[in-house]
């Protein structure tokens, strides 16, 4: 290897360790927007939540095989409690299907029912 590739490689890696500087500084920036974003869309959630906690937190749902599984399990098990169990299946629905907000909601019920 003659001195002119030496040189020649060591100016390819100084410009590609420089690109490589300057596109992990734009990707930290793009992160750091983002984070911006989101915290400024958690709070605008938040807000909204915020909203409906003094109302009655039922909620009625209309489901024929929903229905039919609770009032077997309500007829045929000894001290099954349907609301409990329709609360916990509803809340895990509801946490595999939205995790950001569930975990928000979980944050302001717990702050609200100290």
């Amino acid at each position: 290897m003659s001195e002119l590739d030496i040189l020649l490689r060591k100016k390819k890696s100084t410009e590609e360790n420089s690109d490589k500087k300057t596109e992990n500084n734009e990707e930290v920036r793009k992160n750091d927007e983002k984070s911006n974003d989101t915290d400024e869309q958690n709070e605008k959630i938040i807000n909204v939540m915020e909203k409906f906690l003094d109302k009655d937190p039922k909620i009625g749902v209309w489901s024929y095989p929903a229905f039919l599984v609770l009032q077997y399990l309500y007829h045929t098990t000894p001290g099954f409690r349907m609301s409990k169990v329709a609360k916990e299946a509803l809340e895990k629905g509801l946490r595999d299907m939205y995790p950001t907000l569930f975990e928000i909601a979980e944050k302001i019920a717990e702050r609200k029912y100290k």
